[in-house]
């Protein structure tokens, strides 16, 4: 089973004092969450008997955690296909709760997420990074705590503010996110790379399969429009042989709402095999439902160690600006309801016992515009 040939490879301890200690045999189920809004994050129950890892500080905040999980092809990655890779992440407790099992013996329960975004958090020195720009100042930051970066260039300006009073100094990740608010982006981790960039511009940069389509560009020097060749990268979440290197196990579940209808978003659970290596950034391409076919971007990815559990994924179109957002007509107007009586009069009938008719049409009348 697919579960069986990626066993689950978790470690903790000090790197600085160069003692790691396995204690995959003591693991009871281990969750791993994606998300664009957030960090790599590994949840983890382990059994202690007799209270001795936690006598020996085994779950400590911020003690070291390596974590190996497999990702397909990143951005630089040009030919088409499933290239699998593993990666070790080095991660940190970041969060504990003990509790007791159904016998004496406590279940320790400790979350882990990327120690160099844990360390960003703690860093009240944000002004130590240099950089020429906003997103140079991004990876500057993502470059000192050794993360990989793939950016989108942004106008805005750095802004950090100092200690004052009542209120804390800005740490370097509270800088980045307020930078990525202004300029509309996303920032989030996952797998040693930070992502700062908008949805717009993160569709169709990373996926395994392209296809290459012509489009019109507006030239911003000559303001003539012009025709241009891109690459547009995306996974297929379609039933058949296309879509079978990442297999749908159900149907996806879409919506879409009035609050705007060119957006739309859903959920599907796919098969482990590849499954486990889709990460939030990535294009998927939905197709044989009707009205929802199109691009969406994974903004979470959800699955189990130690299991033979499916992958949960969420995906949604690219966020829009409120002016962009197309408001659906008004329609004709109608009554409200078929109640030709309406309650003001029929209460007090009904309180004297006596029956009252409806006299009229059986649906709303049309009123017009």
């Amino acid at each position: 089973m697919s579960f069986e040939q990626d066993p689950f490879r978790f470690q903790i301890g000090n790197l600085q004092a160069k003692v790691m200690e396995n204690v995959l045999d003591s693991v009871l189920d281990a969750k791993v969450n994606y998300s664009m809004t957030e960090v790599t994050e590994l949840d983890v129950n382990i059994f202690d008997t007799a209270f001795h890892f936690g006598a020996n500080n085994y779950f400590r905040v911020t003690n070291d955690v390596y974590y190996t999980t497999k990702a397909i092809s990143g951005f630089d990655e040009r030919e088409d296909g499933v290239s699998i890779r593993y990666k070790t992440l080095l991660m940190e407790i970041a969060e504990v709760r003990v509790s007791q099992s159904q016998g004496f013996n406590p279940i320790w329960n400790i979350k882990c997420r990327t120690k160099a975004i844990q360390q960003m958090k703690r860093d009240k020195n944000p002004g130590a990074i240099s950089s020429s720009s906003g997103t140079a100042y991004v990876k500057a930051a993502a470059k000192k705590y050794g993360l990989e970066f793939v950016g989108e260039e942004t106008s805005k300006s750095v802004k950090i503010n100092k200690a004052s009073g009542d209120t804390a100094a800005d740490s370097v990740w509270t800088v980045l996110g307020n930078l990525a608010s202004a300029a509309k982006f996303k920032l989030f981790e996952a797998d040693g790379t930070l992502y700062f960039a908008s949805m717009k511009w993160l569709l169709h940069k990373w996926g395994t399969k392209s296809i290459v389509v012509t489009v019109e560009k507006k030239n911003t020097t000559t303001g003539q429009k012009e025709k241009k060749d891109v690459v547009r990268k995306f996974i297929p979440l379609v039933p058949g042989r296309v879509g079978k290197d990442f297999e749908l196990m159900s149907l996806p579940e879409m919506h879409k709402s009035d609050n705007d209808p060119m957006e739309s978003d859903g959920t599907a659970v796919i098969a482990r095999m590849n499954g486990t290596s889709l990460r939030p950034g990535m294009t998927v391409f939905v197709d044989g439902i009707p009205s929802f076919v199109g691009y969406y971007l994974i903004n979470s990815v959800d699955y189990d160690e130690l299991s033979p559990n499916p992958v949960s994924i969420s995906f949604m179109t690219p966020e829009r600006d409120p002016k962009d957002v197309v408001q659906l007509p008004i329609g004709p107007i109608f009554t409200a309801t078929g109640d030709q009586v309406g309650p003001g009069v029929l209460i007090p009938f009904l309180e004297e016992g006596i029956t009252v008719q409806e006299i009229g049409p059986p649906f709303p009348q049309y009123r017009g515009n």
